[in-house]
């Protein structure tokens, strides 16, 4: 009895500190990202490294190891709409992208400067080739479609959200069940296998400067469909200065007319 009246009284000190839907301060916050036309920001992957975990089968424990491939990026948006990202992983590989504000990519490689649709026919190439992933495939991979969503875009559909927000001081948490892991995703049925996604937003001045997405799910390993638990960390630090233009080298521009061209031979 004395439990449940202990518990029952810090919830009752918890409610202030608890907001349904976002508060002003956060609200005037994301409409100020929202409305930015040129911004800076890095994402910075967070995850601790190699994680070892164990679980049994029928043919006794076994042992196996999670670790984030996950790039660090930095990324610009300048007043056109066009956006430079680049990224880096921990083997050094470094791929930077340009996204023109017609959602017109081209990628820089080991190879040079490379439109979306070179570097499918390249990983077609590579699968013909054999059964071993060259070095050339790993690469090849990580460019092909490139994660380019900016923190605008991210944090924007919290201004609709009717989840809980908690009061940290100078910042707000909110925790979302998402199937893809996306907070602007979310997926309020408890019935169905979701991501959990903890975003704390850290606020100064009236604006976000950084916040931080944290990701907890399950992953099924083995054809027992194991359940092994998988998470994500990464921190995202934002710089209100505005970039006239990015700088864009005339072979990626050269790219960039060649990938127009192409597609709208296609669409006639």
């Amino acid at each position: 009895m004395r439990r449940s009246a202990r518990h029952l009284a810090l919830a009752v000190c918890a409610l202030p500190c608890l907001l349904a839907s976002p508060p002003a301060a956060l609200v005037s916050a994301l409409e100020h990202l929202r409305d930015q036309k040129s911004f800076r920001w890095e994402v910075i992957n967070s995850d601790p490294g190699p994680v070892s975990h164990q679980f049994e089968t029928r043919r006794g424990t076994v042992t196996t190891v999670v670790q984030s491939n996950a790039p660090n990026m930095k990324g610009v948006l300048d007043r056109n709409g066009d956006m430079l990202i680049q990224r880096e992983w921990p083997d050094g590989l470094r791929l930077d992208s340009v996204i023109a504000a017609d959602g017109t990519i081209v990628t820089k490689t080991p190879e040079g400067w490379l439109t979306d649709r070179e570097i499918l026919t390249a990983q077609a190439e590579e699968r013909m080739r054999g059964q071993t992933p060259t070095p050339r495939f790993q690469w090849l991979r990580r460019a092909d479609r490139p994660d380019v969503r900016r923190p605008d875009l991210e944090l924007a559909p919290l201004l609709k959200s009717t989840h809980t927000f908690e009061s940290t001081g100078d910042g707000y948490v909110v925790r979302i069940r998402s199937r893809s892991g996306d907070p602007a995703k979310p997926n309020d049925d408890d019935s169905e296998p979701a991501t959990t996604v903890t975003v704390t937003m850290n606020l100064r001045a009236g604006v976000i400067r950084d916040y931080e997405v944290k990701l907890e799910g399950i992953s099924r390993v083995t054809r027992a469909r194991v359940p092994l638990p998988v998470s994500d960390q990464r921190i995202v630090i934002l710089t209100y200065l505005p970039v006239t233009r990015i700088d864009i080298p005339e072979e990626a521009r050269e790219k960039l007319k060649a990938a127009r061209t192409t597609a709208t031979a296609r669409t006639q």
